[in-house]
């Protein structure tokens, strides 16, 4: 299988995007290839990828980057041929620019870093075996406002609504929140966010030992590397 990630990170730090890429080579058998968005380093095609993910970003979603634009004609190949395609967080709200358009995207009423309470509130193969509430990292100012036509909602938050979704039945999803992020990354975010002093409130930041079970990461991976 052979897997490619569009890492759109900002921070040099996390180019490459290891924590995507360290779930991707789990599975036995996968070819990983990393190609930098914001760099405008990206194949001119899907042809020769089984799974696609799209990483997060510190950059707007909401603004039309060159990059941006070639990410977007990716994502669009994807959704015509049915290729499998999983975006987190920035590439969740990519997704749902290609779909539907920018005025869908907003900035959130609530800022959302740190541990968060993830409610399912539908089934899908990518979520499948996830308990109907579980805990894991966010870190986001931009949201998907309203799901465009052809997305089915599947999971939320106390303030974010559209934690995860499918488009229409195929292995198309999109998650707002990183399963990938482990206690290190947190801490890392958490002592940034302090740092700055935004947003003033950061979600269970002396709780991650308690609420972080890497087993959801391991699961969600799996489902969508399976589909």
């Amino acid at each position: 299988m052979n897997v490619l990630i569009i890492d759109n990170n900002m921070d040099e730090t996390s180019w490459g995007s290891p924590d995507l890429r360290r779930y991707a080579t789990a599975l036995q058998g996968a070819t990983v290839t990393v190609r930098r968005g914001p760099h405008q380093d990206l194949p001119s095609n899907l042809r020769k990828f089984d799974r696609v993910i799209v990483s997060g970003s510190r950059a707007s979603c909401m603004e039309l980057s060159p990059w941006a634009a070639d990410v977007d004609m990716l994502i669009r190949e994807a959704i015509t041929t049915a290729k499998p395609l999983l975006g987190v967080c920035y590439g969740h709200q990519a997704l749902n620019r290609v779909v539907g358009g920018v005025d869908i995207l907003r900035r959130g009423e609530t800022a959302e870093f740190g541990w968060t309470k993830i409610e399912k509130v539908a089934s899908a193969p990518l979520l499948e075996g996830l308990p109907n509430t579980f805990y894991s990292f966010s870190a986001h100012f931009e949201e998907v406002g309203s799901l465009p036509a052809g997305m089915k909602h599947l999971a939320r938050s106390l303030d974010c609504e559209v934690q995860a979704c499918q488009y229409e039945n195929l292995p198309i999803y999109g998650i707002q929140f990183h399963p990938e992020r482990d206690l290190v990354q947190a801490a890392i975010t958490f002592a940034e966010r302090k740092k700055t002093g935004t947003p003033k409130v950061l979600l269970h930041s002396k709780d991650g030992p308690k609420l972080y079970d890497p087993k959801i990461g391991e699961l969600i991976f799996r489902n969508f590397l399976s589909t």
